[in-house]
């Protein structure tokens, strides 16, 4: 027979260790700016006022707005605005629900910018440069953000 307070202990462990676990995986647009300022970058928050004018399509995605970062090369003179919007999902089963639904690889289009879209557990993240081409000035810096995540 195990003494009551030791099962109170175990029970508290127990719920402890749930609560752990159920917290891993829900990613932030927080963890999304820091993984990218890791990697040298500037990360500057614009507010959504500043993206929509930016953006040619309405900004919301079904129900959830982004996080609308701009970013910069601190040892690079910028000639073209770069940006990375991240929409955070409740969890990564919801995310791939609602995309699946939409049939849309990109929520959003911005003017004149070409979308890079990387789609990783409860997160739909955008980086938009001004290059479609693989030689865009942040391109690196930001797959090796999102592969850190």
């Amino acid at each position: 027979m195990i003494k009551p307070s030791l099962r109170y202990a175990l029970l508290l462990l127990f719920i402890l260790l749930l609560a752990a676990c159920s917290s891993k995986g829900a990613h932030t647009a927080d963890d999304v700016s820091e993984a990218l300022h890791k990697q040298g970058l500037e990360v500057r928050g614009i507010s959504l006022d500043e993206a929509e004018l930016l953006a040619s399509t309405p900004l919301e995605f079904n129900g959830v707005l982004p996080s609308a970062y701009e970013l910069t090369l601190p040892t690079a003179d910028m000639a073209h605005r770069e940006f990375t919007f991240v929409y955070a999902f409740k969890s990564e089963e919801e995310r791939i629900r609602i995309n699946n639904s939409d049939g849309s690889p990109n929520p959003v289009t911005l003017n004149n910018l070409h979308a890079n879209t990387v789609q990783k557990h409860n997160l739909i993240v955008i980086y938009w440069s001004h290059s479609n081409e693989d030689k865009s000035l942040l391109r690196k810096q930001f797959y090796t953000a999102m592969d850190n995540l």
